[in-house]
C-alpha cells in the first residue's frame, strides 16, 4: 500500500499529486466521460477558489450547459475590466475572449462572482462583507457591459454564490436587483 500521500497523523490526508520522481506509474487514469468534437456554447468566467468548485460544477451542469468552457482565475469576473483587476490581467481576458469567440462557437458567457472572495479582501481592506458584495455586483455589472460592448452576440448572465446555513446559493444578480 502506498502511503506516501498519507500524512504522519491520522487527523489529515494530504492531497495524492503525480510526483515525476516516482520510478512508475502502473496505470494512467482514464476518464469515463466520453470525449465530444463540438465546442461548447458557453464560457462560465470565475474564481478559481476551490472551496466553490463541486458546487460551482453542478451549478453549471444543471443550470447553465453540460459542457461549457471556464475561465477560473482569482476575482473571477474582476479580470474583464481593467479598473477592477489589472491592465495585464485585463489583457489576458481579452486575448482569451478573441480566441474563443474565433474558435469556439460561443452563444453565452455566465460571470459567477462568491462571497468570502479572498480577492476583493486583499483588494478592498477594511470592507466588511456587505460592502464587499456590493463592489463585487458592481463589478459584475461592469463585466457584462464591457463584454456586451466587445461581443454583441453573446448573452451576459451574473450570478453571485453565497452561502446560506452551509449551502451555496447561486443567486441570479439582474433577478435580486429587480426583486429589490
Amino acid at each position: 500500500r502506498d502511503v506516501s500521500c498519507v500524512a504522519p497523523r491520522a487527523t489529515a490526508i494530504l492531497p495524492c499529486v503525480n510526483d515525476s520522481s516516482q520510478a512508475h506509474q502502473p496505470h494512467p487514469f482514464r476518464a469515463r466521460e466520453p470525449w465530444l468534437p463540438d465546442r461548447p456554447e458557453t464560457l462560465v468566467v470565475c474564481c478559481s477558489d476551490g472551496r466553490f468548485h463541486a458546487q460551482l460544477e453542478e451549478f453549471v451542469r444543471h443550470e447553465v450547459s453540460e459542457r461549457a468552457d471556464v475561465f477560473a482565475v482569482p476575482g473571477g469576473p474582476a479580470c474583464v475590466d481593467p479598473w477592477t483587476s489589472s491592465f495585464d490581467e485585463a489583457r489576458v481576458f481579452d486575448q482569451a475572449m478573441r480566441l474563443f469567440s474565433e474558435a469556439h462557437d460561443l452563444h453565452s458567457v455566465w460571470l459567477i462572482a462568491h462571497q468570502g472572495c479572498a480577492y476583493y479582501a486583499f483588494k478592498h481592506p477594511g470592507n466588511g462583507p456587505v460592502e464587499l458584495r456590493r463592489q463585487q455586483v458592481k463589478d459584475l455589472q461592469a463585466a457584462r457591459e464591457r463584454i456586451s460592448a466587445a461581443h454583441r452576440k453573446y448573452s451576459v448572465r451574473c450570478f453571485f454564490a453565497a452561502l446560506e446555513d452551509g449551502v451555496v446559493v447561486f443567486e441570479d444578480v439582474d433577478a435580486a436587483s429587480a426583486a429589490r
